[in-house]
Order: C-alpha cells, then sequence, then structure tokens
C-alpha cells in the first residue's frame, strides 16, 4: 500500500468536485472510495415526536456516485440511503434530507399511534429517531425497538445476550399479523426471542462438536494467509510465548475486575485508556492487537472513535469491540458502517466473550497497516551479512536479504532508523518467504513478535515522520 492519502476512485473523484463546488467539505475515507461530508443545516427545527429538533450540520458518506448515508447526529443515522443525483447545490441536499424525516417522522407517528392504541407504554430513544417498549417481565434497559408499524427488532441483550445469531435479519420481525391486541404482539415477541436463543444455542452446541483440533504450524501458515480462521489460534501463539496486547478504553471497561482478570488468564496484556483522547495518544505509541472500548465516551461515541484511529500514522485498520450498556440500533448501524469488529450490549458472559476475540486477534485481514519504503540497514541474529529493510510499517519489515531462514522461525532483528539516530531492536515472526527475481525483492515477510515499549515508540514515530513527508 502507498504511504500517500487514500487516493479516490473517479466516482468519488467527480463526488468531491461537485461538494466542493457547493462548498461543501469533505474528506477522503480509507480505501478511497467514499467521502465523509459535512452539510450546514439551515435554521428551521426538524419536527420529532419529542418536539422541535435542531441541528447545526449533518456529516453524510457518499454511497456509489448517486446516494448518501446520514451518518451524525445520532437522530439521522436511522434515515435511509438517500438519492442525491438531481441536487445541484446544498440547499438541494438539505432538502432531501428533511423530506426523509419528514417521511420517517409520520411513519414513527403512526406505528405510536396503533401501540398507543393497543395499550401499549412505549417512548422515543435516540433523539426521537427509533420507537422503544418492554415486554411484561423484561427490563426496560433491554427494550424492543420499532421504526415502522409492521416491524419490531429484537434486542440482543436479555435472553439473547451472549447468543451469536447469524445476522440482525434474524432479529427483525414482521409483527403484520400481531396487531389485533397487546397481548398477541407481545405474546408473539416473547416466543420468536425464545425461539431465536433455542436456535443459537443449538448452533452453538454444534460448532463445539466440529471445533478442530488447535492448529499445528502448517495450519497457523495458513491461517496467516488467511485460509484459516480459528478460535484456538490465540491459545496456541500464547504457548509459543506471544501475548496478545488489548488496549481497553473508558471508565466502565477499565473497572470491570472480571473481564481484566479473564483477559489475562487467558495470556492477553493489557493497556488503558478512560476517554478517546487518552487512546489517541496511547495509539501513538503502541499498537495493539484489538481495541475494546466503550461507546458512551464522553462528548465523542465509538463509532467515532473507530474513525480516529484510522486517521493516525500507518494505520489502515485495527479491529475495535464496541460495548454498549443498551442496545441502541442506531449505534449499531453505526458501528457496522465505520467497520467496527463488533458491537456487544452489555451484560455480558466473559468467559464467553473473552474466548471470541480470539477469532478476530488470529484473523490477519483484521489487522492492516500502510507500508512504506526505504532503505534501512537491519541485521539478523546469527547472520554475519548486513540487509536491508526496504518495506516497514506498524506491524513488521520486509527484509531484502538471500540468507537461507526458514519460515514459521523466530528471530531477532536490528534496524537502524538514521533519523532517529538510533537502532531499533525486536523478536519477529518470519511469515514467508519471496524468492521473486530483482534487486531487493528476494527476502523474507516478518511480524513484529515481541518489542519493548521503547522501541516500538520509536518505530511509530518513524512511521510518523514517513507519512509526514510521503
Amino acid at each position: 500500500m502507498s504511504a500517500s492519502e487514500p487516493q479516490l476512485d473517479r466516482v468519488q473523484q467527480r463526488q468531491q468536485a461537485r461538494f466542493e463546488r457547493m462548498g461543501l467539505s469533505c474528506r477522503v475515507m480509507p480505501g478511497g472510495r467514499t467521502l465523509l461530508v459535512s452539510l450546514p443545516i439551515g435554521t428551521a427545527s426538524f419536527e420529532s415526536l419529542t418536539g422541535p429538533l435542531t441541528l447545526e450540520r449533518i456529516l453524510f458518506a457518499t454511497v456509489g456516485a448517486d446516494q448518501i448515508k446520514c451518518l451524525r447526529p445520532r437522530p439521522v443515522f436511522g434515515l435511509p440511503l438517500l438519492d442525491i443525483r438531481r441536487c445541484a447545490d446544498a440547499a438541494a441536499i438539505e432538502s432531501v434530507i428533511r423530506q426523509a424525516w419528514r417521511d420517517r417522522a409520520r411513519e414513527l407517528r403512526d406505528t405510536a399511534r396503533t401501540l398507543t392504541n393497543l395499550g401499549i407504554e412505549v417512548g422515543a430513544i435516540e433523539g426521537a429517531s427509533v420507537l422503544a417498549f418492554s415486554l411484561p417481565g423484561e427490563s426496560s434497559e433491554h427494550p424492543i425497538l420499532m421504526q415502522r408499524v409492521d416491524e419490531a427488532i429484537l434486542p440482543s441483550a436479555g435472553a439473547l445476550s451472549g447468543h451469536l445469531l447469524t445476522g440482525l435479519e434474524e432479529r427483525v420481525v414482521d409483527v403484520s399479523g400481531m396487531l389485533d391486541s397487546s397481548s398477541e404482539l407481545e405474546l408473539g415477541l416473547g416466543t420468536r426471542i425464545q425461539e431465536l436463543a433455542q436456535l443459537a444455542a443449538s448452533r452453538e452446541a454444534a460448532s463445539r462438536r466440529l471445533r478442530p483440533a488447535p492448529p499445528t504450524p502448517p495450519v497457523l501458515s495458513a491461517l496467516l494467509r488467511g485460509d484459516v480462521d480459528s478460535p484456538d489460534a490465540v491459545a496456541w501463539v500464547a504457548a509459543k510465548g506471544r501475548e496478545p496486547k488489548i488496549l481497553l478504553v473508558g471508565n466502565q471497561i477499565i473497572e470491570n475486575e472480571a473481564l481484566r482478570d479473564e483477559l489475562k488468564r487467558q495470556g492477553y496484556r493489557l493497556a488503558t485508556a478512560r476517554s478517546e483522547t487518552e487512546a489517541l495518544m496511547r495509539l501513538s505509541s503502541m499498537t495493539p492487537d484489538l481495541v475494546i472500548s466503550q461507546y458512551g465516551l464522553g462528548r465523542s461515541d465509538g463509532a467515532t472513535f473507530v474513525q480516529a484511529i484510522r486517521t493516525l500514522p500507518g494505520i489502515v485498520r485495527i479491529p475495535v469491540v464496541l460495548l454498549d450498556d443498551l442496545h441502541h440500533q442506531s449505534r449499531q448501524d453505526a458501528a457496522r458502517a465505520v467497520g467496527a469488529a463488533g458491537y456487544v450490549v452489555e451484560p455480558i458472559e466473559t468467559p464467553r466473550f473473552v474466548a471470541k476475540l480470539a477469532k478476530v486477534v488470529a484473523s490477519p485481514g483484521d489487522r492492516r497497516f500502510v507500508r512504506y519504503t526505504g532503505r534501512l540497514s537491519a541485521r539478523l541474529n546469527g547472520q554475519t551479512r548486513p540487509c536491508l529493510a526496504t518495506e516497514f510499517g506498524r506491524g513488521g519489515f520486509f527484509i531484502a536479504t538471500t540468507e537461507a531462514i526458514d519460515e514459521h522461525t523466530q528471530t531477532d532483528f536490528e534496524i537502524q532508523l538514521p533519523e532517529l539516530r538510533r537502532s531499533l531492536a525486536f523478536v519477529g515472526d518470519v511469515l514467508y518467504r519471496s524468492e521473486a527475481q530483482g534487486v531487493d525483492r528476494q527476502g523474507i515477510g516478518v511480524r513484529i513478535r515481541d518489542i519493548a515499549p521503547e522501541h516500538e515508540a520509536a518505530l511509530i514515530e518513524y512511521v510518523a515522520l514517513r507519512a509526514r513527508n510521503a
């Protein structure tokens, strides 16, 4: 990957020019296929179920050539994809958004009226963009959500907590045939929750019976190439001496003693940050294998935090799992839209939750870093001839060498960082060997396995230096 800023594809290049002509500020998302655009909003309020709502601006993302998805503030996130192909200026885009808001508000009012006529006490959450009500005997913290009169969304917490469903569609229930009475609706939804819990439990039991034995080194080799995705990989890696690093973000997570103890028991090294700002500062000197964060982060939120991580030098993607104390459909949608590794509603079953993290940590595609080119003097333990590091990043190096070095072995490396006037030492895993012909094309791909904090901070400082000069 190039060290330069993400390159837009041709469709988004045209979009960017179009928005700039409208006087709108926009920036490129990683991958170059999406723009984030900030749209100032006029003074007229947005009418909602709970009264007038004043918005100063709306952040939206482009989807293809003609559509946008509203992201922030949270009340507008629930709006559908909007077609703006006929919009000649910013005012026309605002008009499209306002019309979609009016249509959604009308639908919510009709749905609320239907539920109220059935005798169901219903409220509005997320800036009056979603309706919520509780089933008899269930906690108000795990409500049923509705945006349309014929569809209900079941909570992922409560009876479904800890169960892995195949997708959101399993929690979406057609209630058009349950609206003759409140008891019929409540019974139908309660029955569906129990059916899903039993179905998920059966799937999990079957999965445990079919789970393969812990991987051997050849299997790990395939895993590193993305061919195998094993939940036992972290245990295997820990047994070989590597302890994956996890950054915990948010007061509630840091103070969750059971979670911290279970993570340590399963071989993870932990770092902590109490706020988004502190987390971003930590990430300027360390590169964790995984981040676990509260969704609510004071003035910020989990989806924004995920995006902020990708603005840091050298990072394309680090897996982030977001924990929320109450299910919010708009938050879950936002987490999915920004590419979070997971959105989990508390309370969690700690051992099961931590066990599932192994799959995320073991997946090589979930951690991606910018690769920078250079010619840095390098030395391998046991090798007398010096060699060159011709590519480098937060995760590792490509070492150009003709020395015979076996794949899937560990060795000590030393890299010179001339601009910083220091050397970098670490233990690395040799992931693959390249026999391509040409200058500096023969060599080994090395993943950093173990590195002292001061050396890791120096590597990230060097990456940041190269990113600025790119």
